[in-house]
């Protein structure tokens, strides 16, 4: 990511917009709008800061050359603005930049409107390069400017659905980027206010309600295209993959067609038309071009329908992901989890797009919760940290309650549709691994605020014993079936980890009333929560309701009350036994009420029971215990490392063999259904780094490293992985540990404990 300097205070650029006489006489649900200028320099500086803003989404250019795609998704009160360094696209004499901007009408999966009230909410640009410090070049009434007839969106057409995109290509020439021969046409661009109560109507940014208030906080993507195989009218990829779609065709004026895409491909390779599958249709204007849509799709096939005549030449993908840098890796004696750990990185990979996302396919939302795992990854995995920062920021967006929406930056949080209260619990989890891993107070100190809004949020739904009771809202755990009325106990356990991590924060900080309230919120927490042991079982409920303990029994309650401080340490034996006796482990979720849904069932999510409510268990609740589903493994895994088993780790890994035999290059949403492609299922990769090679901060800020290797039955396990100072390298057979460290090293090998040195100079890396 560029670090630019710009001065404080007003832009030289103002907001503009183009000519409404321009728009189309037909309403449309989105509105886009071209905008180009031409210059003239005599000599190209070293370096030339240039930055965008704008409400909606925008695509820039130099000369022709993508500059980049933003502003990345942010609550509209709050956006940021898009940056980069163009002097390597500038040459000497007449230049042009240009920008495409898209508005949707209505909140989408990635966006938020504006209120009506201010002149900005139609649509408004701003743009500015400095050539030096007297000579700006900035959007004003120069500037020339088109609304474009034919390019438009749906509204989503359901909760999981995308809808479709339409663009005319008739309606803006292949060469606006570059040619004069059109674009000077076009009717200057025309001022916009930000008229709002109170306000003189400010043109420029920053102004209410955008701002924008800062930088790009994340590393732009670098665009790879994949092309698709053509196979009849189908076009297939040899895995998912997202980014803008790419069509090269031609046909007569008018003509169309449309690229259906798919996230799944039948076992001969055919794509899957689903209803969550969104497409893109182009109309052509006679020529032969090459078209990018203006939104993101991710697919692993496509089919084509066009009208007599038209030619589609090739279907490409050019991805657009947040960078993977450095040459971070893991092996073992184990194919399987060699495998596991490379499935997992390319699926966050191709949900991390301008934030974390649930998956790249029939969502793209930015929610509150999911997003802890595909965090890890990005820690253990990716020199580059300037995403799994920027995710906790954008969703430290609380509701006047204090609590969290259950997704950010979009029409959930702009319609206010529910909340669910653990996804705001595994948030502040978040911001605990950016202690640890960052350390940095300028990040964590802000936070904090938010983390404590969270926390308290739940004070008013405590019981005389301290627990939260009947607490409101979607408590989803996962998609399992765990009881979660009353008193919930893996709603407790997760509040009592968070209540911990408050705590240590908070001392960090210096803080000492915030740390010793979180403090003393825990122990009668943990007071209260004994209510919900089972002694004839030997287990922890998952539920206490008003009439006494309901028996049924999860992996999810046991975990998360020993990673929340709830369970007194005579029972750690007791309750990983629960965790991971096999004989009674079940695949129970609520969309399947009166059965299993096995691995590979290819049973529906559980949309119905949302609706409908919990129904009865069908199976034997004083036995069975109800196994958790792969996003809340990373807790399970977390829990059994606390009770001192991580030994256990690799053969829990085994698990996700199921996931693979699904789809071998993605996880999916659950271990019998839902996308092939959730990044909330890759917490092995995060576990094989954390876990098989021991390797965690020791220190806030991981100035110093804790390696404590626990191989289980492997021969041995070698690795890579981030810090920020550069690369740890470890390789650990039976015999001894070798580690290869810029920091310096607290190595804890068959019961001894060796404060090593660091072997390597070092420099902090990671990325504001």
């Amino acid at each position: 990511m560029t670090l630019l300097s710009f001065p404080p205070g007003r832009w030289h650029g103002l907001w503009i917009w183009a000519d409404p006489s321009t728009a189309s006489p037909t309403p449309t649900e989105r509105v886009t709008a071209a905008f180009c200028h031409r210059f003239t320099i005599d000599s190209v500086p070293v370096s030339v800061p240039a930055r965008l803003a704008a409400v909606g989404r925008a695509t820039w250019w130099i000369n022709g050359v993508e500059v980049g795609r933003g502003p990345v998704r942010s609550h509209p009160q709050r956006s940021v603005w898009d940056d980069a360094d163009v002097a390597s696209l500038l040459v000497r004499g007449e230049n042009s930049v240009a920008c495409l901007v898209t508005l949707d009408g209505s909140a989408t999966a990635w966006s938020m409107p504006l209120p009506s009230t201010t002149d900005l909410s139609r649509g408004a640009v701003a743009c500015e390069l400095h050539l030096s410090a007297t000579h700006v070049i900035s959007t004003d009434t120069t500037w020339r400017g088109s609304l474009l007839s034919g390019w438009s969106a749906s509204p989503a057409a359901g909760f999981i659905s995308r809808g479709w995109e339409l663009i005319d290509t008739s309606s803006l020439p292949a060469s606006w980027t570059t040619s004069a021969t059109h674009t000077d046409q076009w009717p200057a661009a025309r001022a916009r206010r930000a008229m709002v109560f109170g306000s003189s109507g400010r043109p420029n940014p920053p102004s209410f309600p955008v701002g924008p208030v800062g930088p790009r906080p994340t590393s732009r993507p670098t665009p790879t295209d994949v092309v698709l195989l053509q196979r009849g009218d189908r076009w297939i990829a040899d895995r998912v993959t997202v980014g803008t779609l790419v069509i090269d065709a031609e046909g007569l004026a008018g003509s169309s067609v449309r690229i259906q895409t798919s996230e799944r491909l039948t076992p001969d390779g055919q794509p899957i038309e689903t209803s969550y599958d969104p497409s893109l249709t182009i109309t052509t204007d006679g020529t032969r071009r090459s078209t990018e849509s203006v939104d993101i799709f991710g697919l692993s096939g496509a089919t084509v329908f066009a009208d007599p005549g038209v030619v589609v030449h090739a279907v490409t993908v050019r991805e657009r992901v947040h960078p993977l840098t450095g040459t971070h890796s893991f092996s073992c004696s184990d194919p399987l989890l060699n495998q596991l750990y490379e499935v997992g990185r390319r699926t966050v990979s191709i949900c991390s797009l301008d934030s974390y996302v649930d998956c790249p396919t029939r969502e793209q939302r930015a929610w509150t919760g999911d997003s802890v795992v595909h965090q890890l990854i990005d820690l253990t995995t990716n020199d580059d940290w300037s995403l799994a920062r920027w995710h906790p920021m954008l969703a430290a967006s609380p509701r006047a309650d204090g609590m969290l929406p259950m997704a950010v930056a979009g029409d959930i949080e702009a319609n206010d549709v529910s909340i669910i209260p653990d996804w705001a619990l595994h948030w502040v989890h978040s911001v605990w691994n950016l202690y640890r891993y960052i350390g940095d107070v300028d990040v964590i100190a802000p936070l904090m605020a938010v983390a404590e809004g969270v926390l308290r949020w739940f004070i008013p739904f405590l019981d005389d014993h301290g627990t939260p009771i009947d607490v409101p809202g979607w408590v989803i755990i996962d998609w399992s079936s765990v009881y979660s009325d009353g008193v919930s106990a893996t709603l407790c356990g997760l509040w009592g980890r968070a209540l911990i991590e408050f705590a240590e924060m908070a001392t960090w900080l210096g803080d000492t009333g915030r740390a010793a309230w979180a403090t003393e919120t825990h122990a009668r927490l943990r007071a209260g929560f004994e209510r919900l042991w089972d002694p004839e079982r030997s287990r922890y409920v998952d539920m206490l309701a008003p009439d006494g303990r309901f028996p049924a029994a999860s992996q999810h309650g046991q975990a998360a009350a020993i990673v929340g401080g709830l369970v007194p340490q005579d029972r750690l034996d007791r309750l990983v036994e629960v965790i991971t006796d096999e004989r009674y482990l079940i695949h129970a979720t609520f969309a399947a009420p009166d059965g299993p849904a096995e691995p590979g069932s290819e049973t529906e999510l559980g949309g119905a029971y949302l609706a409908k409510g919990h129904p009865a268990p069908w199976w034997n609740v004083d036995r069975d215990v109800v196994r958790a589903q792969p996003f809340f493994r990373y807790v399970v895994h977390d829990a059994l490392v606390q009770a001192g088993r991580a030994d256990l780790i690799a053969t829990q890994l085994q698990d996700w063999q199921w996931l693979l035999d699904r789809c071998p290059t993605s996880f999916s949403e659950t271990w019998y259904g839902g996308t092939i492609s959730h990044g909330w299922s890759s917490t092995p990769t995060r576990d094989l780094i954390q876990y098989v090679t021991g390797l965690t901060p020791d220190t806030p800020g991981f100035t110093q490293a804790l390696v404590q290797p626990n191989l289980g039955g492997l021969s041995f396990a070698k690795a890579t992985a981030p810090t920020p100072y550069g690369g740890i390298h470890i390789n650990i057979t039976l015999d001894g540990v070798d580690v290869d460290s810029p920091i310096p090293v607290r190595l804890i090998w068959n019961g001894t404990e060796t404060l090593l040195p660091a072997t390597r100079s070092a420099a902090r890396t990671d990325s504001p």
